[in-house]
């Protein structure tokens, strides 16, 4: 059956409540990672401080700016266009959730590194900061409905899909 142009397609109700979900989950689990570090580093005595927390600084860099790049690019206008013409809007719906997954993944891998620089002489700031970073790159990562609406919109009404 073809969507009108006017008609909201049903499948970016239930692509968008899957993705705010995981999206949520992501975050969740980012604030256990983080409190589970700062728990065990007030169980911990005493340490010397190693300066690899600034490897993982770098690689929670890395992340944060690979998921925001990676997520510019799969929302791109030519990346969807190109998308809605070889697959259609339902494969356009699945991009998109796809893409928002895959940025919040990177996001949960920075929650990671939260609970691993414990293990290595990190300190509290330094779980401290990479889980904020973390959860802003999820914030960041939260899907948009409206905007898949209009993108589907879009491609819908301009035969492109």
């Amino acid at each position: 059956m073809t969507q009108k142009p006017d008609e909201p397609h049903g499948g970016v109700a239930a692509a968008h409540r899957t993705a705010v979900i995981l999206v949520l989950a992501f975050a969740l689990s980012i604030l256990v990672y983080t409190g589970v570090g700062l728990l065990m580093l007030s169980l911990r005595g005493p340490h010397v401080q190693a300066e690899l927390p600034y490897a993982f600084y770098a690689a929670a860099a890395a992340l944060a700016i690979g998921s925001i790049v990676l997520r510019r690019a799969q929302l791109h206008r030519m990346r969807l266009e190109a998308v809605a013409a070889t697959r259609g809007v339902d494969g356009l719906i699945k991009h998109l959730l796809n893409a928002t997954i895959i940025s919040a993944a990177l996001a949960e891998v920075i929650g990671v590194l939260a609970l691993v620089v414990v293990f290595f002489g990190g300190e509290q700031s330094d779980v401290i900061r990479l889980g904020v970073v973390a959860l802003l790159i999820s914030l960041y990562n939260y899907p948009r409905r409206s905007a898949w609406q209009r993108a589907v919109d879009y491609f819908s009404a301009t035969g492109v899909a």
